[in-house]
């Protein structure tokens, strides 16, 4: 089992994002919570009017410089745009939510450099007549229950499940 965050490290993130709030004139707070998983470090959401910050402790404790406070700006200017301009009327990283970043100190960078493990996905193996394809989830989703159909680029023949899962 991997080690997780020591207790004042969680302190920090949660003080941290409320810290942001208040200083961008907000004193609602949403649910912070520490269990995203995946290559994301980060991770804003609202679903019917609740939001939820949610971050990847793999992130933090791989590389704490790098993603406090910097990961949690980022996902509490993302709350302030929705809270500010709605939902659907910005771009996740547009002009707004630049402004915010700034705003609170920060660069607007919407990518980080650590190598999170990511998750491990099914890979679907399908063959034409000249040779293997490979086909993530949804496409095999797809063809199995919703009838489509793929070609091969190469040959032009359908492509056939072989039966065959692997993992990537």
């Amino acid at each position: 089992m991997k080690p997780g965050l020591n207790e004042n490290q969680q302190k920090g993130i949660h003080s941290a994002a409320a810290g942001f709030y208040s200083m961008m004139g907000s004193s609602a707070v949403p649910e912070v919570r520490l269990d995203l998983r995946g290559r994301a470090a980060g991770q804003w959401r609202v679903r019917g009017g609740i939001e939820l910050l949610r971050f990847n402790p793999e992130a933090f404790l791989l590389d704490w410089e790098a993603h406090f406070p910097a990961t949690i700006a980022h996902e509490v200017a993302h709350s302030l745009v929705y809270r500010r301009h709605g939902p659907g009327n910005v771009r996740p990283h547009g002009p707004e939510w630049k402004a915010i970043m700034s705003a609170l100190g920060f660069r607007p960078e919407v990518t980080h450099r650590t190598p999170l493990s990511g998750r491990r996905s099914r890979v679907y193996i399908y063959k034409c007549k000249c040779r293997s394809h490979r086909l993530g989830p949804r496409r095999h989703y797809l063809v199995t229950r919703r009838g489509y159909r793929y070609n091969c680029a190469e040959c032009g023949n359908r492509l056939h499940f072989l039966d065959h899962v692997e993992w990537k």
